[in-house]
């Protein structure tokens, strides 16, 4: 898995759909440390915005009234993890065993919007990739790289999405890639990436780098690449 810590983002209005739970099923049987941000805390009746508030200082200035509902829909949030079988609490009120427990998962209230919570789940994303994945998490000079996309760019031809893990990857060098017709051998004629804090599949203004260290995602620009898998 490409996955070393995660992120399970439940609409804490709807709870859990099919998607969440797929997702969910996956993470469990791959092994990969997560944790749960309970997100749009900020849909809560009369809720008060405090922007990129830890959540537990968010929650103390909220009225009774919306603390109440918050209340009701974290516990239907537990609830529906029990049924598939997860066992999970607010991360504040979790005790030594729980933390100890591979099958305890935390809950972090998010409003990705005001931004409450969002420094928690980093926070609990650290530490657990301290305590769980510092191994898998060790940078090394060995290029490590997967393809994530092949996406025809106007003006760019046909570019390659490409996480690189580990190592370095840089403009010029020779690249082998799989292929349905077996590998290829290109030379890398750009490396693309967006602007910071935009996602590598929205249309951008692309910043041109001469080389990439990992970890990081790219967009490739060679020849030959229609058929990259």
């Amino acid at each position: 898995s490409l996955c070393d810590v995660a992120i399970l983002v439940v609409d804490l209005m709807h709870g859990l759909e099919q998607q969440t739970i797929e997702s969910l099923t996956m993470l469990r049987k791959r092994g990969v440390p997560f944790v749960i941000a309970l997100n749009k805390v900020d849909r809560c009746y009369a809720w008060k915005t405090l922007k990129d508030t830890p959540i537990r200082d968010a929650l103390k200035e909220q009225p009774d009234g919306t603390m109440s509902e918050f209340r009701t829909r974290a516990t239907e949030a537990k609830v529906q993890l029990q049924e598939q079988g997860v066992n999970s609490n607010l991360y504040w009120e979790m005790g030594e065993d729980d933390w100890m427990s591979s099958d305890f998962i935390p809950l972090v209230p998010t409003s990705a919007i005001g931004g409450e919570g969002v420094q928690d789940v980093l926070l609990l994303l650290c530490q657990m990739a301290q305590k769980k994945a510092w191994k898998s998490l060790m940078w090394h000079g060995n290029l490590q790289a997967t393809v994530l996309e092949v996406k025809a760019i106007d003006g760019l031809g046909m570019t390659v999405d490409v996480l690189v893990v580990n190592g370095y990857i840089r403009e010029g060098d020779r690249a082998v890639f799989c292929t349905l017709d077996g590998p290829i051998v290109t030379e890398i004629r750009g490396l693309l990436t967006p602007p910071p804090s935009r996602e590598m599949r929205i249309k951008s203004e692309y910043i041109h780098h001469k080389e990439i260290k990992g970890a990081l995602g790219v967009k490739v620009i060679g020849n030959g690449l229609e058929k990259v898998m």
